[in-house]
């Protein structure tokens, strides 16, 4: 036998099958996104601009306020790319590792240079 809803359940059910359709949708975008190098580098970029891993203490309730909300955003970001592709987070972690050793490597091999001509 069919269980028979009221109008006002048939409505919160079609909403939450939206959102359900609407929260995969974009979690497949995200996937997307984290399948590309640039869209790693991208992400990790603006998760430090967030100051995910910073504490947001600070005398000035003001600038904690504003430190708190942007570690906020970047700890959802960070919960959307877990759902979205879990190896994602320290996958972005190795490659900016070695993009850092990488321009340190670069940076030590101009100043060798420079040091030689001298």
């Amino acid at each position: 036998m069919e269980q028979e809803y009221s109008p006002e359940e048939k409505e919160l059910i079609l909403s939450q099958q939206q959102d359900k359709q609407e929260h995969d949708s974009l979690m497949e975008d995200l996937s997307k996104i984290l399948c590309t190098d640039g869209g790693r580098r991208y992400l990790w970029r603006l998760l430090s601009f967030c100051r995910v891993m910073d504490r947001s203490m600070d005398r000035d309730s003001l600038v904690m306020a504003f430190r708190e909300g942007q570690r906020d955003i970047g700890m959802r970001l960070m919960q959307d790319i877990y759902e979205a592709e879990p190896n994602a987070y320290e996958l972005m972690r190795k490659e900016y590792v070695k993009a850092c050793e990488e321009r340190k490597a670069a940076l030590d091999k101009v100043k060798k240079q420079l040091e030689e001509e001298q």
